[in-house]
């Protein structure tokens, strides 16, 4: 591959980093950017409760106004530690919680101006007792679209 072109190719503020630099404004949750396999592993070693940016496995790029804008179809699970085998009220507590942080996200997505407003509906799933470090919460699925991309012209 030539030099200049993986020097071009190379982003700097791609969504990933965009995204972990809204999450930073999470106080007390820990960044996860990884599949389910990795996260369940890192989960272990790390403090909870847990904001877990899923690898993406589909998007889009939408090309205007000579910018290429990346716009993946992104999970978004947040996370916190729950005793295995906890009653309803225990879950529910932890579920709970971790809905409003998910909403708290999606403020601060939106208060960012990386990308543009998260609106309407927001369908979630419910994750009680799973993975290896037994965590409870919930996981959202949003399709998020930057509001600035990449130059067009970079690539001619």
């Amino acid at each position: 591959m030539n030099e200049d072109y993986g020097k071009c190719m190379q982003i700097k503020n791609s969504v990933e980093q965009k995204i972990k630099s809204v999450s930073g404004k999470m106080a007390g949750f820990t960044y996860v950017y990884e599949d389910w396999t990795r996260a369940d592993l890192k989960l272990e070693r790390l403090p909870l409760p847990a904001l877990i940016n899923l690898l993406p496995v589909s998007g889009a790029l939408t090309l205007g106004k000579d910018q290429f804008r990346d716009v993946p179809n992104c999970m978004f699970v947040f996370v916190d530690k729950v005793q295995r085998d906890a009653n309803g009220s225990d879950n529910d507590a932890v579920f709970e919680r971790m809905k409003n942080a998910a909403m708290e996200f999606i403020v601060k997505l939106n208060e960012s101006g990386l990308f543009e407003p998260v609106e309407g509906e927001i369908p979630y799933s419910v994750i009680l007792e799973k993975l290896a470090p037994v965590v409870t919460g919930i996981s959202i699925s949003l399709k998020l679209k930057e509001v600035a991309g990449v130059c067009a012209r970079k690539f001619l």
